[in-house]
């Protein structure tokens, strides 16, 4: 076997080289995957651009990978060589005081493939056979690798308090907005509506209702509008945008929640008299607790046609045609994945 790779490398903001590294070594408790497709979430672009967790470089980016077992170690015994599988990036240590709350997906002392792991933009990654799935025959590498996605996308639901026939908006148009607008008809809501900016993006979460900011001078007045007048009971907020915020707290009705999925930077105005008198609740969503199974049937829902929001697969020897379709691309597709060879 080799013994090294091309990975694509975080030295410094804004900087990503494509580099010939060694193979990641594996522990006992872990398991070598030749990468076979790898996709680029919207914080893989905020990572390059301003690194707002801090992750120290340089560093192999990506976390959204799937691939086939070409190692393991010798206290692996659930995963063989040969196994088709797709990666959880979280990595729980199983005896902080958060584990032992029974919050894993919030470890103390995590460890998480592309922030203080080497990443899945990489012909191989290390992980835990804990931390993978197996992948079903008919189900392409790239389709396979949203298993975190989805995972999370999950955990904002459900953390959203959605009930039966209960009224849903989804902010935000990106890859997760149009993916959580899909699952969250799984709650037989009374309505799901999503607000963006993209008309192609927006079509993609059909059947929810869509308004697209750009032509709506008053976002609250249409949100309220296609309710008659009832407001939203769940939020959901999938962009970084402080005025996203102020508009889930004026069309949540009383009781409603807001599940904060995508973060917003430093301290954001929240309008407190209206969260006091309507009783709202402000819900964080980060990780997941250990959805990997549902969402792995959830991917082969056929009916729910998840894999659609990959709209691109791009060659790993084109990254950099990947990233800019990835960043700039939103008026012509959602994510996209690198395939390797």
């Amino acid at each position: 076997m080799k013994t090294h790779m091309m990975a694509l490398v975080l030295s410094a903001l804004g900087t990503v080289t494509k580099t010939d590294v060694p193979i990641p070594t594996y522990a006992s408790n872990e398991i070598l995957i030749r990468t076979k497709a790898a996709t680029i979430c919207t914080s893989d672009i905020a990572d390059m651009k301003y690194n707002p967790f801090n992750i120290p470089l340089p560093l192999i980016m990506g976390h959204e990978g799937a691939g086939i077992v070409v190692a393991i170690g010798d206290d692996v015994t659930d995963i063989k060589v040969g196994d088709e599988v797709t990666a959880h990036p979280v990595m729980p240590c199983h005896k902080c005081t958060s584990c032992k709350r029974g919050l894993p997906h919030l470890c103390d002392d995590m460890e998480h493939l592309g922030f203080n792991r080497t990443g899945v933009f990489a012909e191989y990654f290390v992980s835990r056979p804990d931390c993978v799935r197996i992948k079903p025959a008919n189900m392409s590498f790239a389709q396979a690798s949203l298993m975190e996605p989805v995972c999370v996308c999950l955990e904002a639901l459900k953390r959203g308090n959605i009930q039966e026939s209960s009224r849903v908006l989804i902010i935000g148009d990106g890859p997760f907005g149009v993916l959580m607008a899909k699952l969250a008809y799984a709650y037989k809501p009374k309505q799901v509506i999503l607000t963006g900016r993209h008309e192609y993006r927006m079509r993609q979460a059909a059947p929810a209702q869509t308004i697209n900011e750009k032509q709506t001078p008053d976002i609250t007045a249409a949100i309220m509008d296609l309710t008659g007048g009832a407001g939203i009971d769940t939020a959901i907020l999938c962009v970084s945008s402080a005025q996203a915020m102020d508009t889930a707290v004026e069309v949540l009705r009383s009781r409603g929640t807001v599940s904060v999925f995508s973060a917003i930077s430093g301290k954001t105005p929240v309008d407190l008299f209206k969260v006091h008198v309507k009783e709202l609740t402000i819900a964080g969503a980060c990780n997941d607790e250990n959805f990997m199974d549902e969402a792995m049937a959830l991917l082969e829902d056929p009916a729910l046609n998840l894999g659609g929001v990959i709209t691109h697969e791009v060659p790993f020897d084109n990254w950099e045609e990947a990233f800019d379709q990835a960043e700039n691309g939103k008026t012509s597709g959602l994510k996209v994945s690198m395939i390797f060879d």
